[in-house]
């Protein structure tokens, strides 16, 4: 349950933050830019427009800020473009490994668990189960060799 939690809290946040610093952006672009003679960003969709595209790092190029502030804010809003997709493509990742690691865990948590009950009951078992709780042990233990050896 923690695996799957925190990753999507994170991205919520992360989803939370991007949408704040596009606004904050824009309207701080936009109030940066707009006074100036020969500005390109002269409205809030204009603004809105370079901001979308400096962030997610596409950076068309057809506007772009005049002033020093604003290329000293290009500049800032490219590394935190790249700080949001890098955390996001993370995340979603550990996501995806958790649950497939969860499906494992818990496929040999109860293989182990079975083991234990039958060994516990050992005897009022057939001998046909005896065999068949031999085999289990031997390939649950194959299998961890096989991974401890994969992990080294």
């Amino acid at each position: 349950m923690i695996i799957e939690l925190f990753p999507l809290k994170i991205l919520i946040y992360l989803l939370i933050i991007s949408a704040s610093v596009v606004v904050g952006s824009s309207i701080g672009i936009y109030l940066i830019e707009s006074p100036h003679e020969g500005a390109q960003i002269t409205s809030l969709i204009d603004a809105f427009w370079w901001v979308s595209a400096t962030v997610t790092t596409v950076g068309y190029g057809d506007v772009v800020p005049v002033t020093e502030l604003g290329r000293l804010m290009g500049i800032a809003l490219m590394f935190v473009g790249i700080s949001i997709i890098g955390t996001f493509i993370s995340t979603l990742g550990a996501m995806l490994i958790g649950s497939r690691l969860k499906k494992y865990e818990t496929v040999e948590s109860s293989t182990k668990h079975m083991i234990i009950k039958k060994i516990e009951d050992i005897e009022s078992l057939e001998k046909h189960e005896v065999e068949v709780l031999i085999s289990m042990v031997k390939d649950l233990h194959d299998e961890a060799r096989n991974n401890r050896k994969k992990s080294r």
